[in-house]
């Protein structure tokens, strides 16, 4: 299925979603799938148990394209920021297994989608960083909070405000990336990933796991109230 600035495909019980504009893959929409249509592929491809997001060629993405940020225009790029806020709540709070294939650079909006998935597998040649403030303003597609929860409030504070551009290496020592590959391209990694912690257990489980934590992180009395009974009647049922 193409999208806005994307295209996703299915690769067995992975979905593979790719950010496709340019030669670096710049968010000129926020919302770069459209969120309805993203839950409609996954609705109609119930064989999913996880979620690989890339961008085409050399780079993730480079984040928003700033020659379309204008003053005057506030009110619409807000409304469209929301959109993309939305889009990357949903994308975090998937109950299947999401993994962010990085190379080259991750940028800004770029970043704030890798963020959103659980794991970040990374070329050794990634560069990362939340650098809005070279351009004057700050991440809005809720990076600042992701990051400070992945990271720690302090490193997350200097990183913004410095727009430090990470390699991936120091990425991996802060913790803001899962694994470094020495692989050209961390898509195949990537994808290796994913397939190892989905290969050997259920849907019902993966759902019941994720859809824990995500309670969990969300503030929920009893996170895992439930998820015990869900898989037992798959595991144990006639």
């Amino acid at each position: 299925m193409n999208s806005v600035l994307s295209e996703i495909h299915s690769e067995g019980s992975i979905a593979l979603l790719t950010i496709e504009n340019g030669a670096k893959n710049l968010i000129s929409e926020p919302e770069f799938i459209e969120r309805e249509k993203l839950l409609a592929w996954l609705e109609d491809n119930p064989q999913t148990k996880a979620l690989v997001i890339t961008g085409k060629g050399r780079h993730f993405s480079h984040g928003a394209d700033v020659s379309l940020f204008d003053a005057a225009n506030v009110s619409s790029i807000s409304d469209k920021l929301k959109k993309g806020r939305k889009l990357l709540d949903t994308i975090e709070h998937l109950p299947i297994v999401t993994v962010a294939a990085v190379n080259g650079g991750c940028f800004g909006g770029g970043l704030e989608i890798a963020m959103s998935c659980q794991f970040r597998i990374a070329s050794s040649k990634a560069r990362l960083g939340l650098t809005e403030v070279i351009h004057g303003v700050v991440p809005g597609m809720g990076g600042m909070e992701r990051l400070s929860r992945i990271v720690g409030r302090e490193k997350a504070l200097q990183m913004i405000l410095q727009g430090e551009m990470l390699s991936a290496d120091r990425a991996l020592s802060m913790g803001l990336v899962t694994k470094v590959t020495e692989e050209k391209d961390a898509l195949t990694e990537a994808l290796k990933f994913a397939e190892d912690i989905v290969s050997s257990v259920s849907l019902t489980q993966i759902n019941a796991v994720i859809n824990t934590l995500n309670r969990a992180v969300d503030g929920h009395s009893d996170p895992s109230f439930g998820a015990f009974e869900s898989t037992l009647g798959e595991a144990f049922g006639k």
